[in-house]
């Protein structure tokens, strides 16, 4: 829909506009965007609705919402305590790469001057794995976990990796002792295998 609610073609050129000027800026901020859409089915001819593609193609877009979920006002001071005490706080989410960065320099995980890394599921199984779909290879893990502070996009099964991997690592002349937290069932795994 445009400004006057009339509904318009959008394009791809339109998509592109989209994102870049409105979806990005939001997720740099660390908002959160919900796509508010609908389309009209005829009572006559329901789609397969466990088709999702065959439901969520030819929407009308109504507008893009940006949701912020707040930090609370205790997490930076808490991140710093950790620092100061010599734990590295880590970050790992299922937010993309650019609301992830926000989220994690509001916690002060990251600072805007850091030379920290803060990659994606796919990236960080790209640099820790020779091949797609292959075991983790330590060596390669090695470079990436001593420097990485954010994992965004990141499957519950990247998590697992983390804290296995940091455990498994001897880079250090003793062994990473690995706390997490989660909130999700699908959390589990990864919680059971950390020290913490």
């Amino acid at each position: 829909l445009n400004r006057n609610g009339d509904i318009i073609p959008f394009s791809h050129v339109d998509y592109d506009h989209l994102v870049q000027t409105v979806i990005e800026p939001m997720t740099c901020d660390g908002l959160d965007t919900i796509c508010i859409a609908y389309r009209d089915f005829p009572s006559d001819d329901l789609p397969d609705w466990n088709n999702e593609t065959s439901v969520v193609d030819q929407l009308t877009c109504i507008c893009v919402c940006g949701i912020e979920d707040r930090i609370r006002s205790e997490i930076p001071d808490a991140t710093a305590k950790f620092r100061n005490a010599g734990i590295i706080v880590r970050m790992v989410t299922e937010d993309n790469v650019n609301t992830a960065r926000s989220i994690a320099l509001k916690c002060g995980i990251i600072s805007s001057n850091d030379d920290y890394l803060i990659l994606d599921g796919e990236e960080f199984n790209r640099r820790i794995r020779s091949t797609p779909h292959r075991k983790v290879e330590q060596n390669l893990f090695d470079k990436v976990w001593p420097n990485l502070r954010v994992l965004a996009c990141a499957s519950s099964q990247d998590k697992y990796v983390l804290v296995r991997g940091i455990m498994a690592s001897k880079i250090n002349p003793t062994r990473e002792i690995v706390a997490i937290t989660g909130c999700h069932n699908n959390d589990v795994r990864a919680l059971k295998a950390a020290d913490v």
